[in-house]
């Protein structure tokens, strides 16, 4: 989602210190409808009646465009009856020319609104503000610069009513690029227990209006990191059904073109681990059952805590960003799972909860640093003409896993063919023989080199050449180095 275009990951804060943690600070004060808003543009359009409106589509609008044209041509495109549903659209006063396109697409659409109001900085309040004036029976937030599927409201609406279910969680997919938690949607759960809704923490949700009203739930509306992930597990507690809903693709949700999404920016680690607190504290205080409060509490930490050590990423921060991680998550820690957690974590992330409780700065670092080498691709080390083909070497730099053998993939029809691998002495390289004749059988006119890693060439790493290798022909077949760096082979001319 877009940093400017109010994103599930968005803010328009420009020096992420400013990140307020909620364990410190009080709540805010629950904004209305009529705090800093100007009137809406469709005060004048009669709304839909209240009894018959099921669903209000709420979305924060801060500088969306050009995408939110798409959106708004997705919510015109639903085939839902129009009396069914209601769009509620707030301008946190944007300053390009969103509001004058929601203001457009209001006065041709009876069922739209729009609400202008000030600057909030934070898309907190324009949810509030959007639940404070929603008539429908159950809210669906979604954000500006996103697009939903033609039969997404109305198959939602039938699900949630048919199943009376209080939060549903419909399956969401990548656009332009954006990765999802596909294996989150493989399948539809009528009663989804928290060990699983709780990997899902973005508020992309349906949810019935009378449980948020009921509950209090709000937004926090000041500038703090994971706002929605602590309303959003506050109607998971409150919940008596929640429910996954994954036979259409009912979300489709971007990865902005213009470089504006926040996951490309540093998190400021007080903040965000002050808001994963007060997430952890909602859990433990709701769940009843101590040992699976527990068990909740470490499964978000493995999710939301353990991923900012992992290679590049904590290796960008300094050793003051890097600490600041560690102390805060050790306090966490300490407050929540405390004792024994042997049971909790293992492999590499209870390495990694260890290595904080001891405040071993070091080990988190080389760790990192593993991580790195561990998703590097393999490198071609020599290529050597023999009798047949060419007789090669690699270096694999992953420490996690063994390369099993060498594939080549041809790159017209997707076949694979499986090379042996020998292993090689004291230096760790991997020594394999290219056969020509074999080569020019198995490929149409090129062939990509990859490692595999398991057993049905599904763990597979490119193999890289530098540039510092020359290519080499024998028994007319080409190998050689791609414009991108990696190693390929040519069979036309041996045809």
């Amino acid at each position: 989602m877009g940093l400017f275009g109010f994103g599930r990951n968005s803010s328009r804060a420009s020096d992420t210190k400013a990140m307020v943690n909620p364990e410190v600070d009080p709540p805010s004060t629950p904004a209305r409808a009529t705090d800093s808003v100007a009137p809406a543009a469709t005060e004048s359009v009669a709304p839909a009646e209240t009894d018959s409106c099921v669903i209000s589509v709420i979305i924060p609008v801060y500088n969306t465009m050009p995408y939110l044209t798409e959106l708004l041509n997705s919510l015109e495109a639903q085939d839902m009856d129009k009396n069914r549903f209601e769009v509620i659209a707030v301008n946190d006063g944007s300053t390009d020319y969103s509001g004058e396109i929601l203001d457009v697409y209001a006065k041709r659409n009876a069922n739209f609104r729009v609400v202008h109001q000030a600057n909030s900085g934070w898309p907190g309040k324009p949810r509030n503000v959007g639940v404070d004036v929603a008539r429908g029976d159950y809210v669906f937030f979604c954000d500006g610069d996103d697009v939903l599927g033609r039969e997404a409201l109305r198959r939602m609406a039938e699900y949630a009513q048919r199943h009376d279910v209080d939060i549903l969680i419909p399956k969401m997919v990548g656009l332009g690029g954006r990765k999802v938690m596909s294996g989150l949607y493989r399948a539809t759960r009528l009663d989804t227990p928290l060990e699983v809704a709780l990997r899902s923490l973005n508020p992309i949700k349906l949810i019935r209006r009378s449980l948020m009203l009921e509950q209090g739930i709000r937004f926090k509306e000041e500038p703090v990191r994971l706002e929605d992930g602590m309303a959003v597990t506050e109607a998971y507690m409150a919940a008596g059904r929640i429910s996954i809903l994954a036979d259409y693709d009912y979300y489709q949700a971007r990865s902005r073109s213009d470089g504006q999404n926040i996951s490309i920016r540093l998190i400021e680690p007080l903040g965000y681990v002050g808001s994963l607190t007060e997430i952890a504290r909602i859990v433990t205080e709701h769940v009843t059952d101590a040992e699976r409060a527990r068990q909740l509490v470490a499964a978000l930490f493995i999710r939301k805590g353990l991923r900012f050590y992992e290679g590049k990423r904590f290796l960008d921060y300094d050793d003051e960003g890097r600490g600041q991680w560690m102390g805060a998550h050790a306090q966490l820690l300490d407050r929540f799972l405390p004792g024994d957690t042997t049971g909790l974590f293992d492999g590499v992330h209870r390495v990694r909860v260890a290595a904080i409780r001891a405040g071993r700065l070091d080990e988190l670092v080389l760790l990192a640093e593993a991580d790195v080498d561990n998703g590097r691709n393999p490198d071609l080390v020599t290529l050597d003409p023999s009798g047949s083909g060419v007789r090669i070497q690699v270096r694999s730099y992953a420490t996690d896993r063994t390369a099993r053998e060498l594939v080549i993939e041809d790159r017209d029809s997707g076949q694979k063919t499986g090379v042996p691998l020998e292993a090689g002495g004291e230096d760790g390289l991997l020594h394999a023989e290219l056969d020509g004749a074999a080569m020019a059988a198995s490929l149409q006119r090129l062939g990509n080199v990859w490692l595999s890693y398991n057993t049905d060439a599904t763990d597979l790493r490119r193999v890289a050449m530098d540039g510092e290798t020359p290519a080499t022909d024998s028994n007319k077949v080409r190998y050689y180095r791609t414009a991108h760096g990696f190693f390929s082979i040519d069979v036309r001319k041996a045809g």
